[in-house]
């Protein structure tokens, strides 16, 4: 029998239901019980299992949507990067209808709506909107998309959502792929420019290396020909350091802490990746590509 030292007592029942929601329907053991899960998270979930991925699904039992609790719960796992997916669970019948804030709230902060069944043996769970995304990836930036070109924001609202979503590094990969098609655009049409390159003639643009196109750019590109003054070699260089990040293929954190870190490093990865974009599109614009 689960001793649950914190829960109400009317909501045992639910919390007990909602350990077998976790071992039946999501496949995991070692459930633990109103226990850290970080140092500095101060809030114990009321329960807590680690997925083969590093990532810790908690079950926080309740008996409305949302306590202040949560809330500095998901906040803090936001602040530290812990990769933890939260499911608020309520008791069958406890809640008629969630209103409409609750289910914004749920949707922008990636968190599941878990309805418990007690009495039933063979299906206790029923998540009323999406599974739970890690909370480690909802701090990431804010971006007017607006602020694009047209032609870009189906794509970067695309890595956005990826990245969120639970796959940073190929949310990160897609961000890349619009700074390299880009950087290749401008080689093709400075290649048409007469005098804007000290040595027309030399580069694939569509086939050559990323990294080698960027280099050729910052050595023969004459910015004042092709009418960018923008496009000045600390551009290119960061652009050049973009690329090992861009063809790392990337391997699986072994743990909670490497989850961390990794979360960490893609964030930083992506905003920096959002921003030179901004910076390259400003760069080439009397180039209008």
């Amino acid at each position: 029998m689960t001793v649950y030292r914190v829960l109400a007592t009317h909501l045992q029942g639910t919390a007990d239901a909602a350990q077998k929601f976790m071992g039946s329907q999501l496949g995991l053991s070692g459930i633990k019980v109103e226990q850290e899960i970080h140092p500095h998270v101060e809030f114990r979930p009321t329960l807590q299992a680690v997925t083969l991925e590093k990532q810790i699904v908690c079950v926080e039992v309740v008996d409305s949507l949302y306590p202040t609790e949560v809330k500095e719960f998901v906040l803090s796992c936001r602040n530290h990067s812990v990769p933890a997916k939260l499911y608020c669970a309520f008791p069958k019948g406890s809640i008629a209808q969630v209103d409409t804030k609750a289910l914004q709230f749920a949707s922008e902060n990636g968190i599941g709506i878990l309805e418990i069944d007690a009495a039933s043996s063979s299906a206790p769970g029923k998540v009323l909107n999406q599974a739970p995304v890690a909370l480690s990836l909802g701090g990431l930036r804010k971006y007017r998309l607006s602020d694009y070109p047209p032609r870009l924001r189906v794509p970067l609202q695309s890595a956005i959502d990826t990245f969120r979503g639970g796959n940073p590094s190929k949310g990160c990969s897609e961000v890349y792929d619009e700074i390299e098609a880009l950087c290749r655009k401008l080689g093709k049409k400075a290649e048409k420019l007469t005098g804007a390159l000290k040595k027309p003639g030399v580069v694939n643009w569509d086939k050559d290396a990323w990294h080698n196109i960027l280099e050729f750019l910052k050595n023969n590109l004459d910015i004042v020909v092709a009418g960018c003054p923008l496009l000045r070699h600390q551009l290119f260089s960061r652009l050049m350091g973009m690329t090992e990040y861009r063809n790392e293929t990337g391997h699986k954190p072994t743990s909670v802490k490497k989850m961390i870190e990794r979360d960490i490093a893609l964030k930083t990865r992506f905003e920096s990746a959002m921003d030179e974009l901004a910076k390259l599109l400003e760069a080439v614009k009397p180039l209008k590509l």
